[in-house]
């Protein structure tokens, strides 16, 4: 919650006419970035000091230039997202997988699955 009151705290300053339901999409959008920050995206930040994974520098198309910027499908996902948390909705898993299978080709797969659990130890 402290990542919240940060949030809520300077929008308020800047507009004490901000509504309630304003802060609460706020943090959502928040959340749900935080969240796509989490995925092992390829090439690297274009600032190691920026907040966010994106921009990018080593991320090409498939036409082989180099992107500039956000692709739109991180946008959509970050959107899915926090419309959901917004809600307080269950997310729907074939949903999101969509969004996912969108930018599967800028994960680096190779740091392991997304939000994979920790190892367990198998012993047979």
């Amino acid at each position: 919650m402290k990542e919240f009151k940060r949030l809520q705290i300077p929008a308020l300053r800047k507009q004490p006419s901000t509504t309630c339901s304003e802060i609460v999409a706020e943090a959502a959008f928040a959340l749900a970035s935080g969240i796509i920050d989490t995925i092992p995206f390829i090439g690297s930040k274009l600032d190691e000091q920026q907040a966010r994974a994106w921009p990018r520098s080593g991320v090409f198309t498939d036409d082989g230039v180099e992107m500039t910027g956000t692709p739109p499908e991180i946008f959509e996902l970050c959107e899915l997202l926090a419309g959901h948390i917004e809600k307080g909705a269950a997310f729907d898993v074939f949903e999101v997988f969509h969004k996912i299978a969108r930018i599967d080709r800028l994960i680096d797969w190779s740091q392991g699955a997304v939000l994979s659990p920790e190892p367990h130890r198998v012993t047979h």
